[in-house]
């Protein structure tokens, strides 16, 4: 078997051949009908026989010549089998006679093709099979034999022998005709094995290569080869095989099956698959895999254009509903919301079964739209599309409740609340409480909003109950919240306890030693009371500081320790009031002073405002903070106070987004020191990031100016010893963070990176003396500098709490580092821990005092 397979040829598409009744070649009344004349038929005849001789027949009886040519006439007339009863009847009516062997045959074979004819009209293979002749290995039967016998194989269904008949023909038979019928038909019936014999076969090529109807069936033979590769890499998983044998063999049916593998995990090279079946004269089922493709692939020109492209484009809705809608999601993402919203609509009207889908979309669309409107505060047209958001069904409720908190910002607080209730009522959650709760204080609601959360229940009670207390917590008045709503706040319990800590913090800045070199530390000692909104504080710090010997004959600085009394009062409420009280260090070469400050800070929806008025001392040096003694005349000077008043506001700019700006302006005076006057203005922008677990995290670009009226940074009789240049630009980063209050840690960070540019004019070595003298410094320079202020406190116990800070900064000029520990015990323990619980810098007076 395996041996005459190999031996086959190549098979093509299927063309069937009828079979009704044997066909018949027209009577020759001259009996010189040829045998050929009927091999259309698949009959083969004998050749007809000349005119007999009279004059040379023998003496025994034979038919009449009339008699015999009916017998041919039946034949050429096709009634086989009339021919062959007129011809047993001769041989009986004349027993010497013989029968030409032509005829003989003629009628013999066209007999036997009407038996066979005849079964093949009943459907009787098994009749068909058993009447064929047998034939050798290498003989070619009659294109009529040939189709009855593969008929009633096929009709048997038998495929080993429908195999070995097919290869066998193909191999043998040389009509171009038949082989390119039996070939394309073979296509359609043998197996993935005699296929790819056919397809190998040399015979075949080169028999297709020399006739087009061979090469034509030959194609149908490899493509249906093809066929069976094709499925057989796709039963197993191998698309890429599969793809491969699609390519290769340019049908566009194979090509458009490939593409649809290939869709899910590779939409570009199913895309490329659909375009190529489509040029290939595919299927409209290729065109709606090219649309699905470019779909995948965000391609949706391409995808238009398939759909255009198509005979009746109007049949593709569905394929069109879906371009829309990926193209609505595309203009919504693009912030083109109108856009996203039309062609969201569309996708629906041309395709219902995406309604659902598309108003989603459209009606998501809308919302984005209306909170890019908020954002900008423009909520009349945040409430205008929040309200046609509220038209499509997945954003009814969103839409209504973007729309009512539009109202609120515009102060129509009655609307709002009549919104915000119906939506409670039908679904009570935080959201509409919140809003119900705002709505209904400003329009003086409060009656109704409490009846309603008693008769509904959920989160609007507890909103009503903490709604004051919330508004005065979210600008960090802890006291007022605690006052207001003494059990809604549990992290508060303790906020108002007393407390006393103990803190030290050590010093080291560079410099010149003797002169603005400083080291040693500061320990604080206080104590604080808590009366409702009020907080009262004492206490005392003592400073050991060194500056150095110094090299210059005229400065005797030495070690001093010195004490700082105060005392300071805070009062929280929509206005914050912040005073304190003390004197500059006791103990000193130069007479204390009286010390103090009072600060006033206002917040209102972002905006705020606060004003200072103080008397500070100077902590650049222990020249300008403690004083110290001529060394020739033994006279103090020095103990610098700068007083004055300063200025800050901050403006929101959106939401994220907040311009801060200051001025101050003062005068320094100090013992036996030539007076000085001080202008400073800074102004910043700053994002606000929003991040869980930050009450604030700020950045921005900042700019700081100042400038002093004399250069006193210097340490002879005189000066005062504190940086003072005649312009002074900083410009930079900062970068400022608090963790959230009220957890049993918090942490205060201030990051800044700046230039920094000094202008200095040359002094006076005794700018105090009205005689002629020396110049001493000035000049101009600029450079890099970084500061870094972090301060952290930790509750180690219900009544103790650790914290720390560190402090330092770099600069051309000079170093200063500073690092304080402190431990604050709390009578009756604090469960959440607040700003105040971080200590200030004792050598920093800017932080002494915050409102």
């Amino acid at each position: 078997m395996l041996r005459r397979l190999l031996r086959a040829a190549a098979v093509g598409a299927l063309i069937t051949m009828p079979f009704g009744s044997v066909m018949t070649a027209a009577a020759e009344p001259a009996l010189a009908v040829k045998a050929e004349s009927v091999v259309t038929i698949g009959i083969p005849k004998g050749e007809v026989p000349d005119a007999p001789d009279i004059t040379a027949e023998d003496t025994y009886t034979r038919p009449d010549p009339a008699a015999v040519q009916a017998v041919w006439d039946l034949g050429a007339a096709n009634a086989w089998n009339s021919a062959e009863s007129r011809l047993i009847s001769l041989q009986a009516a004349y027993p010497d006679w013989h029968p030409p062997r032509d005829l003989s045959a003629y009628v013999a074979n066209g007999a036997l093709d009407q038996r066979i004819a005849d079964a093949v009209d009943r459907h009787d293979w098994a009749a068909v099979l058993e009447a064929l002749p047998d034939v050798g290995a290498d003989t070619c039967e009659s294109p009529f034999r040939l189709f009855a016998r593969v008929d009633a194989l096929e009709g048997i269904g038998e495929p080993v022998a429908l195999d070995v008949f097919y290869i066998r023909t193909l191999t043998v038979c040389n009509a171009p005709d038949t082989v390119a019928t039996l070939a394309a038909r073979a296509a359609s019936v043998l197996g993935m094995d005699s296929l790819a014999v056919l397809r190998d076969s040399v015979l075949l090529q080169r028999r297709a290569a020399a006739d087009p109807g061979i090469n034509a069936a030959y194609a149908k033979i490899l493509q249906a080869e093809n066929r069976f590769r094709f499925d057989a890499a796709i039963a197993s998983g191998n698309t890429g095989a599969a793809v491969s044998l699609a390519e290769a063999s340019s049908n566009p049916s194979l090509i458009t099956e490939a593409g649809w593998a290939l869709l899910e995990t590779d939409a570009p090279g199913a895309a490329s698959l659909f375009a190529r079946a489509l040029a290939e004269h595919g299927s409209e089922d290729a065109r709606r895999g090219l649309v699905l493709a470019s779909l995948a692939t965000d391609d949706l020109g391409a995808a238009r254009a398939a759909v255009s492209q198509a005979p009746d484009p109007a049949s593709l809705a569905e394929l069109s509903g879906r371009i829309d809608l990926a193209d609505a999601r595309q203009h919504r993402e693009s912030g083109d919301w109108r856009t996203a919203v039309t062609l969201a609509n569309s996708a629906a009207s041309l395709f219902p079964a995406l309604a659902a889908d598309a108003q989603t979309l459209a009606g998501g669309a809308l919302m984005d739209a209306a909170a890019k409107e908020t954002d900008a505060t423009n909520y009349t047209a945040a409430r205008a599309l929040a309200l046609e958001a509220s038209t499509y069904p997945p954003t009814r409720r969103a839409g209504r409740m973007r729309a009512a908190w539009s109202d609120l910002q515009l102060g129509n607080a009655d609307a709002a609340a009549s919104v915000f209730s119906q939506l409670y009522v039908e679904m009570p959650e935080a959201e509409s409480a919140e809003g119900y709760a705002l709505a209904a204080q400003r329009s003086g609601g409060m009656g109704t909003a409490e009846a309603l959360a008693r008769n509904v229940g959920g989160p609007l009670g507890a909103r009503l109950t903490a709604l004051n207390a919330s508004a005065a917590f979210e600008q960090g008045s802890y006291l007022t919240a605690k006052s207001l709503a003494p059990d809604s706040f549990a992290p508060l319990e303790g906020i108002d306890s007393s407390w006393y800590r103990q803190a030290v913090t050590v010093r080291s800045q560079s410099g010149t030693s003797g002169q603005n070199r400083l080291s040693g530390f500061a320990a604080t000692t206080s104590a604080g009371v808590v009366r409702g909104r009020n907080r009262y504080e004492a206490g005392v710090s003592v400073y050991s500081l060194d500056p150095g010997r110094s090299a210059l004959p005229a400065v005797t600085a030495s070690s001093e320790t010195v004490a700082m009394p105060y005392v300071a009062w805070s009062r929280e409420g929509e206005t914050r009031v912040a005073a304190r009280l003390g004197v500059s260090p006791l103990n000193a070469d130069v007479d204390p002073a009286l010390i103090g400050e009072f600060a006033v800070a206002r917040e209102d929806a972002g905006r705020a405002i606060e004003a200072r008025a103080f008397a500070r001392p100077k902590t650049d040096s222990a020249l300008a903070f403690v004083g110290q003694k001529d060394a020739v005349t033994g006279e103090a000077f020095g103990r610098v106070i700068e007083t004055g008043a300063a200025l800050h506001g901050r403006l929101p700019v959106g939401d994220r987004y907040a311009l801060q700006a200051g001025v101050e302006a003062t005068r320094l005076d100090g013992e036996n020191t030539a007076d000085n006057t001080r202008f400073a203005v800074d102004v910043s922008a700053n994002r606000n990031f929003v991040r869980k677990g930050f009450a604030y995290l700020v950045s921005g670009p900042f700019y700081q100016f100042q400038s002093y009226d004399k250069n006193t940074n210097f340490f002879t009789p005189g000066h005062g010893g504190y940086f003072s240049p005649q312009a002074f630009h900083r410009a930079g980063l900062s970068l400022n963070a608090q963790t959230d209050p009220l957890k049993s840690w918090i942490l205060k960070a201030d990051l800044a990176l700046a230039q920094e540019w000094v202008e200095e004019d040359a002094a006076l070595a005794n700018p105090r003396l009205r005689v002629p003298q020396p110049f001493i410094g000035g000049g101009d320079s600029s450079g890099i500098a970084g500061a870094l202020d972090l301060a952290v406190a930790r509750r180690i116990s219900p009544e103790v709490i650790f914290s720390a800070n560190l402090s330092a900064i770099q600069s051309e000029a000079y170093d200063d580092f500073r690092l304080g520990l402190a431990l604050t015990w709390v009578p009756g323990g604090r469960d959440g821990l607040v700003r105040t619980d971080l200590p200030s810098d004792p050598f920093n007076p800017n932080a002494w005092n915050q409102p």
